[in-house]
This record gives structure tokens, sequence and C-alpha cells, in this order.
């Protein structure tokens, strides 16, 4: 029979790999687009890349965010089964990996909740764009912190550890993060979704007034 940690282990591969892949992209994104706005037409050739990479780019990081959500509850299925009951329900350690799992994840819906909602239409400008992507990098930062934690909890250590100490951030701690950072997470999807929904209603006026003159 196979080790339940194993497969666990594999589960966190395709969830950390496809929503690494999502922020990649977006970074990705961002980066020809502002080429574009900003410096179209100094080289031919980099215009020709940038317009290849957003074309690409900007699917392929709606692919791999949903993937990865997908994955993820995956993940947390397998890493229940992982370990006795009696260890999730009194680890510190485990309780902090649920907390920055949920609080990941809530990110990374939100972002997919907003580009089903707005459509590629979530990159037409520069705030609702940056909105966007600072929502999905967000998540990764937390998935990468969450993953650290995992890495004590499989008794391997975690290669962020030195990083993290010198930010004063225990992994062992119930809540890894000072109040102010926890503030903030709960209130990022909200603010990016206001900011979102308002910079696009003011580019659709932008547009309707265009028309109509």
């Amino acid at each position: 029979m196979v080790d339940p940690r194993v497969i666990h282990s594999i589960t966190i591969e395709m969830c950390t790999g496809f929503l690494l892949l999502a922020g990649i992209a977006v970074i990705s994104k961002l980066a020809a687009d502002t080429w574009l706005r900003r410096l179209r037409g100094h080289v031919a050739r980099f215009d020709r890349w940038a317009e290849n990479v957003s074309r690409f780019a900007e699917p392929a990081s709606y692919f791999a965010l949903t993937a990865g959500v997908l994955a993820t509850f995956v993940s947390m299925v397998t890493g229940s089964l992982a370990w006795p009951f009696e260890d999730l329900v009194n680890s510190p350690t485990v309780h902090n990996k649920v907390l920055t799992t949920a609080a990941s994840q809530a990110l990374f819906i939100g972002a997919v909740v907003l580009r089903s909602r707005y459509k590629a239409a979530i990159w037409s400008t520069r705030v609702t764009s940056l909105g966007y992507s600072l929502t999905i990098l967000t998540g990764v930062a937390l998935m990468t912190l969450q993953n650290s934690i995992a890495g004590h909890l499989a008794g391997k250590g975690s290669l962020l550890d030195d990083v993290l100490h010198s930010l004063s951030i225990n992994s062992h701690n119930i809540w890894v993060f000072p109040e102010v950072a926890s503030l903030v997470i709960l209130v990022a999807f909200p603010l990016a979704a206001l900011a979102i929904f308002l910079g696009l209603r003011a580019a659709g006026r932008r547009l309707g007034s265009a028309v109509a003159a």
C-alpha cells in the first residue's frame, strides 16, 4: 500500500507547480503589457515578443490558476489522510499550515472569480491588471510560506528558514503573521475586487464617451 504521505507530496507538487506557473505567467503578462504601453516602437523585435507573450500568458495564467486551486483542494484531502487525527488537532504547526493554506486559497479563489467575471477585460487598464496580479502574487507568497511550514511537518526543514527568521517569522507559532499583515491579507481580495470594478467601470465610461463623440 502506498504511504499517504507520498500521495500528499505528489498533490502538493501539483498544486505548487500550477500556482507558480500562474504567478510567472502573470508577471510575464504585466511585463509584456508594460512594454507595449510605454515602449512600443523602440525595438521591433521586442514588440513582437511582447505581443506573443501578452497573447499566450493570459490564458496560461487563468488555466494554471484554476488547475492550481482544484489541485489544492485535492492536496487538502490527501493531507488530512497523511497524519493521525490527533496530530492534526494538537499540533500548532499543523494549525499554522491550515491557516496559511486557507489564506492563500481564498486569494486564489478570489482571483479565479474576478477573471471568470471580467474575463480578459481585467487586463484592459493598469489599475485592474495590477490589482488582479497583486491578488495572485500575494497568494503565491503565502503558498511559499505554507510549503515552508509543510517542510517542517515532513521533518525536512525548509530552505527559507534563515529568511523567515530574519523577518522574525516563526513557522511554529499558531499564527505566523503580525496583526497588521493579517489585516492586509483579510482585506486584500475585497479591495482588489473593488479597484477592478471601479477601474473597468471608468474604462467603460471613457469608451462610451469616445464612441458617442
